[in-house]
């Protein structure tokens, strides 16, 4: 696991229908340091993907106190489980602070990966 904390823009491969596909991850914010999105998109086969989660208002106050990085790992964990990303025509979802985070493999965008 690989951790970049600090950053708001990440790389990662999830589990995609016929292979594993490769998203970009940026989070969003309503104010300076407060965070009620995160949004995955894939220009990987046929066309754009792209699809957000974002964080109710009750939720909000907990997204700003923990990490960008821990923020994004509750997403793609939920995006894993939910299978989100063959949900794309649905729109946005809302994100389930609760959601077991995922461990694996998070790049800063930009970064260089050996």
């Amino acid at each position: 696991m690989t951790h970049a904390s600090g950053k708001t823009s990440f790389l990662c491969t999830l589990p995609g229908a016929a292979k594993s596909m490769a998203y970009s991850i940026t989070v969003g914010f309503i104010r300076d340091g407060e965070p009620n999105c995160v949004q995955f998109t894939s220009f990987v086969g046929e066309g754009r993907r792209s699809f957000r989660l974002l964080a109710s208002a009750p939720d909000l106050a907990a997204a700003a106190r923990g990490s960008i990085e821990a923020l994004c790992r509750l997403a793609i964990g939920q995006v894993i489980r939910d299978s989100l990303h063959a949900k794309t025509a649905q729109g946005d979802h809302t994100l389930d602070m609760r959601v077991q985070p995922w461990e694996g493999d998070l790049r800063p965008a930009g970064s260089r990966h050996a």
